[in-house]
């Protein structure tokens, strides 16, 4: 059997040579060194392309815990210790959750250590709190969550956590908006509350884009907001081609209650780009919806885009267009370039769009309007609106553009202009 002396005076070595502070590849060098001697094959671990000490840091600490401890002794103890010096303190804002889990895990399963369910509760619970994968904690019964999540001291560490964009997890957002959303606790704070359940991190089904929907438009909590409402379903309108049709009536529906709110051109103008989005499919009464709230704006003039207009929105959308075009396997020579008109509001945003001449292709025509519907925020059209609604014609879209096309358009160097005095001949 392998001397295990080496491994001794690595236990017996201060603990602050192992803190946090330790960078990743030292860590990684020492924990390989400890590991050198074991020969069990729960240590022999697939090596991805790419260098990364931390990864592969955690990786090692992870199995080392998992040896057997016949074949190698004191290896799972070494790891326990490892993992306490590199955690520290365990109840902070900033805990590292993978390292956390593995501890817990040596406290709930006894490797490395015996048992000690204290332990292992007590890791569990942060866990709990900040995981979005928390494991099973059976002896810690609801009452007693309940309480532990209402402290003071927790709602600090939530606040720590979420603080940090990085580090914050869905989990720690939902457990802290759900407490400042409470009226009975002391902590209510519904703006607060609303802005981190808008992460979108929350944002992976319906359900919680409804939540913060139902939110932001029935006036429990804070006045209604119908554009805020509205826009964790602007961007499944313009990516999806098979819009879910939850999405699709919710977003109806807030552009229904928009447009009954609407009092100024400015309110009207984002109703209308709302429902707007909400019918590119058509389905329910979309159009309808947008049919009478384009009533309602009167008679629309007609303008023109400038050339810089014209520029300007391509270098700000055509990478999106780009990206957002389905496949031409099939389709070579026969689609038409997209042509679209757009309904320019007060804001001098284009808050509505449609067809004029198709491409021939109703999913390339609908990809380049879902852009619209998600982007119009990022071309200024101002001089053109001059504070009114016009419709305009939009530069046409290529079908067949890819995003190595739309870089290059937008990277390359300009060619020379032969009025310049640098391009002349000499002489």
């Amino acid at each position: 059997m392998a001397s295990i002396a080496p491994l001794l005076l690595f236990l017996a070595a201060p603990a602050a040579d192992s803190s946090p502070g330790l960078d990743s590849w030292q860590w990684h060098r020492r924990l390989s060194e400890i590991s050198a001697p074991c020969t069990d094959p729960v240590l022999d671990i697939p090596i991805p392309r790419g260098m990364d000490h931390a990864r592969d840091a955690r990786r090692l600490i992870d199995a080392m815990l998992r040896t057997d401890p016949v074949k190698c002794p004191g290896i799972a103890q070494a790891a326990v210790a490892e993992l306490r010096a590199a955690l520290g303190e365990v109840e902070r804002g900033e805990v590292d959750l993978e390292l956390l889990f593995y501890a817990w895990r040596s406290a709930e399963r006894g490797q490395g250590m015996a048992p000690d369910p204290a332990l292992a509760d007590r890791y569990g619970r942060m866990l709990w709190l900040f995981g979005d994968r928390p494991p099973e904690l059976p002896r810690w019964i609801p009452a007693e969550r309940e309480a532990w999540l209402q402290r003071p001291e927790t709602v600090a560490l939530l606040r720590a956590r979420n603080a940090d964009g990085m580090l914050r997890t869905g989990r720690s957002l939902e457990a802290l908006g759900g407490l400042l959303l409470r009226r009975d606790l002391p902590y209510y704070a519904p703006a607060e509350a609303i802005a981190l359940l808008e992460d979108g991190r929350l944002f992976t089904n319906l359900k919680n884009r409804l939540r913060i929907s139902r939110l932001l438009t029935d006036g429990t909590h804070v006045p209604p907001d119908y554009g805020r409402a509205a826009r964790p379903f602007l961007s499944v309108a313009a990516v999806d081609a098979d819009f879910s049709s939850g999405y699709q009536q919710e977003l109806l529906r807030i552009g229904y209650l928009a447009s009954v709110a609407a009092r100024t051109p400015a309110e009207r103008a984002d109703a209308l780009r709302i429902v707007s989005a909400a019918a590119l499919d058509g389905r329910f009464d979309s159009r309808e919806v947008r049919a009478r709230l384009l009533s309602g704006l009167g008679q629309i003039g007609q303008a023109s885009l400038s050339d810089s207009d014209q520029a300007g929105i391509e270098k700000a959308l055509d990478w999106q267009m780009a990206w957002a075009l389905p496949g031409t396997e099939g389709l070579e020579g026969r689609l038409r370039p997209i042509v679209i008109r757009g309904l320019v509001g007060p804001n001098g945003r284009v808050i509505a769009a449609e067809i004029k001449d198709s491409s021939g292709s109703a999913r390339h025509d609908r990809a380049a309007l879902g852009v619209w519907s998600e982007y119009p925020d990022r071309v200024e059209l101002g001089a053109v609106s001059r504070g009114g609604f016009v419709w305009v014609e939009l530069p046409p879209v290529d079908p067949y553009m890819t995003t190595s096309d739309a870089w290059v358009k937008h990277n390359s160097p300009p060619p020379p202009n032969p009025e310049s005095r640098s391009s002349r001949p000499a002489g």
